[in-house]
């Protein structure tokens, strides 16, 4: 996320994810502070936002 907010895109990304409940869970479950960065639907929903999900999901 904090990569996401300092590429300005932050109510972007919140936007699509209320909009999208199961991207949401994944961004934002207690139980896992991170999300994979080989997971489909979360390097789709980072072009989306047109980010380089490589640099966004860099470890």
């Amino acid at each position: 996320m904090a990569r996401v907010t300092a590429a300005g895109k932050m109510a972007a990304a919140q936007s699509a994810l209320w909009a999208q409940p199961d991207q949401f869970a994944k961004w934002f479950a207690p139980d896992q502070p991170s999300v994979n960065c080989d997971d489909q639907a979360t390097v789709a929903f980072i072009s989306a936002l047109g980010l380089d999900p490589a640099v966004i999901l860099a470890p």
